[in-house]
């Protein structure tokens, strides 16, 4: 990594103009004077895709971070007084074996369209890793995924998982039956609330599922609980979940936690966001952390799992997706009736200094991973 910078610093600075010396202090955090700067960055980065107030959410994702460990996880690259580049973080403590380590992930990184491919982008990346140690990101498109993999280790991939709820778009795209489709198409939604029904298998058990205005305490002991030797997650705590999901001025999501009388034992996070283009009304599972059982052998995460997709149902959604790294999910998922689409993947990346540490996160083993752990919606 260190060669890879000291090579790849000298064309940066050529392609920009700006002297090799001044190149690091050209980047650096943002302060709140730059905000309009950074929203005319991602103005131009987004173009017409923007739909949400990108104000509102910088602030809250960047500027105004809760659970921040820097001033501002948000770093921008200047030239000549105008931001050109810039790569967001997310503070996270990511728990190995049992043992907390200080992590960050990396989001959002952005270059002008007309300073692209000059070399910014994997510049920026470098600097941030010399900072930051043990960062992790994922490659959202084939572009970003080629660039990461030049500096970070692909270690897992996420899997998606979807059911359908209303197949009425399906059956007049790929079917094409004309004026039979909505007669199909009824029949059909039947077959598939019939089959999720028959998944359902239920035993008898003690579990009660609320939904939630807010975490507390709880879910931060659950999360130490379920902190073993053999998993890789990010902890969570009351405050990190709240920020990122009660507070998050871009969609709305939905708690829903499991108790056994008085006993915190699952939560799971949902959204249907219609603020968006959203033709296909699909809605997400977003995130989840459960006990692997509870009365009886009794798991509570597909019984979790069924409260938020029926909740969703009720919503309007006519298709739910899931994406995943973790084993334990996978019963819960077909209980429910999702399906794993294996064409879908999306690479997750890691990359950390000391090599022993570098090489148990890179081994993809025990990685417990949820849409909560790349997606910012």
């Amino acid at each position: 990594m260190t060669r890879s910078y000291e090579k790849l610093g000298p064309y940066v600075s050529q392609a920009l103009g700006i002297p090799a010396e001044n190149l690091d202090q050209a980047f650096a955090p943002a302060v709140a004077a730059d905000l309009p700067g950074i929203l005319a960055l991602r103005q131009a980065v987004a173009g017409q895709g923007m739909w949400w107030d990108d104000e509102a959410f910088v602030r809250w994702r960047y500027l105004d971070l809760r659970t921040a460990t820097d001033p501002t996880p948000y770093w921008i690259f200047k030239k000549d007084n105008e931001i050109i580049g810039a790569c967001g973080l997310e503070p996270v403590v990511l728990v190995v074996d049992g043992e907390a380590r200080p992590a960050m992930r990396m989001l959002d990184i952005m270059v002008r369209p007309d300073f692209d491919g000059l070399g910014l982008g994997a510049f920026m990346n470098m600097v941030l890793f010399k900072r930051f140690p043990t960062t992790t990101v994922t490659g959202s498109n084939q572009r970003s995924s080629t660039l990461i993999s030049r500096m970070f280790h692909h270690t897992v991939d996420f899997r998606f998982w979807k059911a359908v709820i209303e197949c009425g778009e399906i059956v007049e795209q790929r079917l094409k039956l004309g004026v039979l489709s909505p007669a199909v198409a009824a029949i059909g939604d039947l077959l598939l609330a019939v089959d999720r029904l028959i998944r359902r298998r239920r035993r008898r058990h003690r579990l009660e599922i609320r939904e939630l205005a807010r975490f507390d305490d709880q879910v931060t002991e659950l999360s130490r609980r379920l902190e073993i030797p053999g998993r890789i997650m990010v902890r969570r705590s009351a405050e990190y979940l709240n920020w990122r999901f009660v507070y998050n001025p871009r969609c709305r999501h939905r708690l829903l936690g499991g108790f056994v009388g008085d006993q915190f034992v699952g939560y799971i996070v949902t959204r249907f966001n219609r603020d968006r283009p959203n033709p296909r009304k699909e809605a997400e599972i977003v995130d989840w952390l459960a006990l692997e059982t509870i009365d009886d052998d009794v798991s509570p995460l597909p019984l979790l799992m069924s409260a938020g997709l029926d909740q969703l149902v009720r919503e309007g959604a006519h298709l739910v997706s899931c994406a995943e790294f973790d084993e334990a999910v996978k019963p819960a998922l077909r209980a429910n009736g999702f399906r794993l689409r294996p064409d879908e993947r999306m690479p997750f990346f890691v990359q950390a200094g000391p090599t022993e540490f570098h090489r148990r996160l890179a081994s993809g083993q025990g990685w417990f991973l949820t849409r909560g752990d790349f997606d910012v919606e």
